[in-house]
């Protein structure tokens, strides 16, 4: 009996070693075809054959979704195709490799290109302070606060740049852009010279002129921006938007070039997806939904049903509210990286035809392809948020909030939105989840407990908070408004008039004060003293358990 034991413990033991040697087998075979078919995507690659790289980084992710270079490998054939896929790639990027400064100014870049600063401040915000000592870093924030039209922020990263890279001419170009804002004649004018003395430069002229042609713009220097935009186009180097640059001069000067130009241009995009998308986007801007559209309607079948063709399609049938060939456009398609959109504008179709149980599933399989990934909900979130679909930002905003705490425009935008809209038990709740996360945050116990005086919510011991607040804090005004509330409640309006007299007369007349103040006038006996301030606070936006607290109080005897 012993020797049998002894036999099937040592073919357990065996089974055991084998099957861990076949799994590590497997193991390395995998890494080795893995490793093989990023190196065939890079050959592709080279010979621009796109399709075929594609497929093969789509195999290798199978083998490894986490393969860092395989997925910026993605990113970077999405830009090309002016796919906005790209925004995700880049974004699943920095999520696999968040330490990497060269990442993160990628995927700022390719936000700028999508027109999303939500994405690229935080792209920007999560690099290390190392990263923040370089001059790539320093010139993309320049970039993007000028965008923000932060202009002293952007001079500053500009100078930064140029003191760590003194003979690189990138910074110049960029202060001198930044500089044809301003108002001074004697600045503006050293900034057209610093532009023209680059536009002398091969390697800047392009950029250079796009610059000076968009001064020209602004300034109503039709000549100008005529020739300007002329002699761009006509660079080797020149890129299709600034063919779009050349459109909008020769529509505004109504100049007879304009139609054959915009023929040949339009011949021109439609062989480049790329192109073919910066296309559509500015007839549609220019010309309206309905002439973008009937110019996409010319691609071929296979064209309009791919990316970004068959995006912007749907884009155009939205914006003309052609609900049912969006539907039927939408059905029978597949978008891939963009499910999760495809899903959403056939959510937006139905609803559009009151096919309200429809929509709902359309719109629960977008929120299934996003996977809970942040890019994608941030996706979905414009998508409503541009529909005017307040429950489902909503629901999207809670979740980012509380899968991605590090997303602090998800808690500031949720505050504004249940501010504005009276919410203020959900308000309570937001305050509660994020002071603790952030237990040393004062503002945050403050509203905390003002929130929950308010309701009532005795069980989240707001009276205890509100001392705490104010012991540390005892000099500020709010904090000494919510403290003296909380005595107010506990029927001690000696005490809490004799704090709320020590906050300076202008905070006092701060409408978020003024109609505390107001109710502790009113309880210790002086309602005349009180009107004033409760007039104030009338003029000021406030809760709905405020209003009544404000109401009751001036209507008191």
């Amino acid at each position: 009996m012993k020797k049998w034991k002894k036999t099937i413990l040592f073919l357990l033991i065996a089974a055991v070693l084998f099957l861990g040697g076949g799994y590590a087998a497997y193991k390395g075979y995998r890494h080795v075809r893995q490793v093989r078919l990023v190196k065939q995507a890079k050959g592709y690659l080279e010979k621009s054959q796109d399709r075929q790289a594609v497929l093969s980084l789509q195999r290798a992710l199978k083998f490894n979704s986490r393969d860092v270079e395989a997925t910026r490998l993605m990113a970077e054939l999405a830009e090309r195709a002016g796919s906005q896929s790209a925004l995700l790639w880049r974004s699943k990027v920095v999520a696999l490799n968040p330490q990497s400064t060269d990442d993160r100014l990628a995927l700022t870049r390719t936000a700028m290109i999508a027109r999303d600063l939500l994405v690229a401040t935080n792209a920007l915000e999560g690099v290390t302070a190392e990263g923040k000592k370089t001059a790539g870093y320093q010139n993309i924030a320049g970039t993007v606060a000028a965008a923000m039209n932060q202009v002293s922020s952007a001079e500053s990263h500009f100078l930064e740049a140029a003191r760590l890279e003194p003979t690189n001419p990138v910074p110049v170009l960029n202060l001198s852009v930044v500089r044809l804002q301003s108002t001074n004649s004697q600045v503006l004018a050293e900034a057209r010279t610093a532009l023209r003395q680059l536009a002398a430069t091969p390697a800047h002229r392009c950029q250079a002129l796009r610059e000076l042609l968009g001064d020209a713009i602004r300034h109503d220097q039709t000549n100008d921006a005529l020739t300007l935009s002329r002699d761009l186009v006509q660079q080797t180097n020149s890129l299709f938007r600034d063919k779009i640059m050349r459109l909008n001069v020769l529509k505004v000067t109504a100049n007879p070039a304009f139609k054959p130009t915009l023929a040949a241009y339009q011949r021109d995009a439609a062989t480049n997806a790329a192109s073919a998308y910066e296309m559509a986007n500015w007839l549609m801007t220019s010309s309206g939904p309905a002439d973008a559209l009937a110019w996409l309607h010319t691609f071929p079948l296979s064209t309009q049903t791919n990316q970004p063709a068959a995006l912007q399609i749907a884009q155009c049938q939205t914006a003309l509210k052609d609900w049912r060939s969006l539907q039927a456009t939408l059905s029978k398609q597949f978008w891939g990286d963009l499910e999760l959109v495809r899903h959403a504008y056939l959510a937006r179709a139905m609803r559009g035809q009151d096919l309200l149980d429809s929509s709902k599933t359309e719109w629960e399989q977008a929120l299934k392809a996003a996977n809970g990934t942040k890019e994608g909900m941030v996706m979905l979130l414009r998508m409503a948020a541009v529909w005017d679909w307040g429950s489902e930002s909503e629901e999207l905003l809670w979740s980012i909030f509380n899968r991605y705490p590090a997303e602090k425009w998800a808690f500031q935008t949720l505050l504004q939105v249940l501010y504005n809209t009276g919410r203020t038990r959900p308000l309570m709740t937001l305050f509660s989840q994020e002071s603790k996360r952030n237990p040393a945050d004062l503002s945050l116990k403050n509203n905390l407990a003002m929130t929950a005086m308010l309701l009532e919510a005795q069980e989240l011991k707001p009276f205890d908070l509100a001392r705490e607040v104010y012991e540390k804090a005892p000099t500020n005004s709010s904090f000494v408004g919510t403290y003296a509330f909380s005595l107010h409640l506990q029927k001690k309006n000696a005490e809490a008039l004799q704090l709320m007299q020590k906050i300076p007369a202008k905070d006092l007349e701060r409408p978020s004060t003024a109609g505390y103040y107001g109710v502790i006038l009113t309880a210790s006996g002086n309602k005349q003293k009180a009107k004033p301030y409760l007039d104030l606070a009338a003029k000021g936006p406030m809760l709905p358990e405020e209003k009544k607290l404000f109401d009751r109080a001036r209507s008191a005897p």
